[in-house]
């Protein structure tokens, strides 16, 4: 991830990594995530969120947290209204923008009822985006992401 002048928060890499407040707030404190603190919120940079999400500590713990969204939501079969499960991987794209486009979109609109997780697969070069929850709100999402950042 390049650095664009946005920040991070804690709520923002509670929705990036499926990781609780408490255990980024725990990373914290142990030093695997360096953050600044201004006007009592932590702000993180691209730079070192991506290195938090790549720290051999944390990575395992964000893969389980991504493979339990999907699992979760194919074994609930009580569902009280339409739900999605949406994984989206696009090749090529920039995995800052898209992060950055799903995380703020999320935590600044009207989407309480979805369950979000990035992922970029290095190998691949292929960035993924993992959204379940209310059909209508996952599917604004995805139609926002492609009409804003482009269908390939």
């Amino acid at each position: 991830m390049e650095e664009s002048g946005k920040y991070y928060l804690i709520s923002h890499l509670v929705l990036l990594t499926g990781l609780t407040d408490r255990t980024i707030r725990k990373y914290i404190s142990s030093g695997i995530l360096q953050g600044e603190r201004i006007n009592g919120l932590w702000h993180f940079t691209p730079e070192q969120t991506e290195s938090f999400i790549r720290h051999p500590a944390v990575r395992p713990s964000i893969l389980a947290k991504h493979h339990a969204a999907v699992y979760d939501f194919l074994l609930d079969d009580r569902k009280k209204a339409n739900e999605i499960c949406v994984i989206l991987d696009c090749p090529g794209k920039n995995q800052k923008e898209m992060a950055e486009f799903f995380c703020y979109r999320i935590s600044n609109g009207d989407f309480q009822k979805i369950h979000f997780s990035f992922d970029f697969d290095d190998a691949a070069n292929t960035p993924r985006v993992t959204l379940t929850g209310d059909a209508a709100g996952v599917l604004r999402l995805v139609n926002g992401f492609m009409a804003e950042k482009g269908a390939d």
